[in-house]
C-alpha cells in the first residue's frame, strides 16, 4: 500500500482535490476529517462527472463551481475498505467485486493509514512472479491429483534449480493443471530436458508457444 497517501477534508473545495490529482498524478483521494478519520473517498472520475458539461455552460462557470463545491457533495461516503493485515488476495477481490480502482486501509476505528491501488497490485503481483529478478518462464502440465505438484518441486530441487515462484493457473487444461515455474536460470534448456525425459510436459515460456523452436530454426 501507499502509506501517508495524498488526502482531502470534506469542506475542501473541488478545485483544491482536482489540483492534488494532478500535482501528484493520483486519481483517488481519501477524504479524512481532523483527527485522520476515514469519512469518504473521491476520485477524479467524481470530479469529471460532477462538473458542468462545456457544451452547456461556459469556462468561467465551471471553475465557478469547482471553486464553491466541497468534497462533501461529490465524495463517496459509504467506502470499501481494508486492513493493513488483510491478505493482498483479498483486497484484490475487493476492487474485482467492486469495480473500484483503489481501497483505503484504515484500522478497526477507521483511522486511516494508506491506500491501496490497481498500481499497487500490479507491482506486488509482478514481486510475487519473480519478475524483479532474473528468471525463466516455464509452463509444466499435471494431472490434478495430489502429489503432482509436490513431484515436479521436488525433481526440480533434485536437479539444483532455485524456483524464484510458483503458480498453479485455475484453468484447466487436457484434464490436469497448469504450473507455471519461474526459475533462478536465464537457459533452462537442460532442465527441461530433464523434466521432459522424467515424463513431465513442458513450454518454454509456454506450452502453446515454445521458444525452442524457434532457436533451432
Amino acid at each position: 500500500m501507499t502509506r501517508d497517501p495524498v488526502t482531502v477534508g470534506p469542506d475542501d473545495t473541488l478545485a483544491h482535490a482536482l489540483r492534488l490529482t494532478r500535482e501528484h498524478r493520483i486519481r483517488h483521494l481519501p477524504v479524512v476529517d481532523a483527527a485522520g478519520m476515514l469519512v469518504g473517498i473521491l476520485s477524479d472520475r467524481d470530479i469529471r462527472l460532477a462538473m458542468p458539461s462545456p457544451l452547456t455552460v461556459a469556462d468561467p462557470e465551471r471553475v465557478d463551481f469547482l471553486e464553491r463545491t466541497p468534497v462533501s457533495a461529490v465524495m463517496t461516503a459509504e467506502v470499501v475498505t481494508c486492513t493493513g493485515a488483510d491478505p493482498i488476495e483479498d483486497a484484490a477481490k475487493l476492487l474485482c467485486r467492486h469495480r473500484i480502482g483503489a481501497v483505503p486501509v484504515t484500522d478497526a476505528a477507521g483511522m486511516l493509514h494508506g491506500i491501496l491501488s490497481e498500481s499497487d497490485l500490479l507491482s506486488a503481483l509482478v514481486q510475487i512472479l519473480g519478475g524483479t529478478e532474473p528468471a525463466s518462464r516455464l509452463e509444466v502440465a499435471l494431472p490434478d491429483r495430489p502429489g503432482e505438484l509436490a513431484r515436479a518441486v521436488a525433481f526440480l530441487a533434485e536437479h539444483s534449480v532455485n524456483i524464484v515462484s510458483v503458480l498453479v493457473s485455475p484453468v484447466r487444461v487436457e484434464g490436469g493443471k497448469t504450473v507455471i515455474f519461474h526459475l533462478g536460470t536465464i537457459d533452462p534448456r537442460e532442465v527441461i530436458g530433464a523434466l521432459e525425459a522424467a515424463g513431465f510436459r513442458v513450454g518454454w515460456p509456454s506450452l502453446e508457444e515454445d521458444v525452442r523452436a524457434l532457436l533451432t530454426r
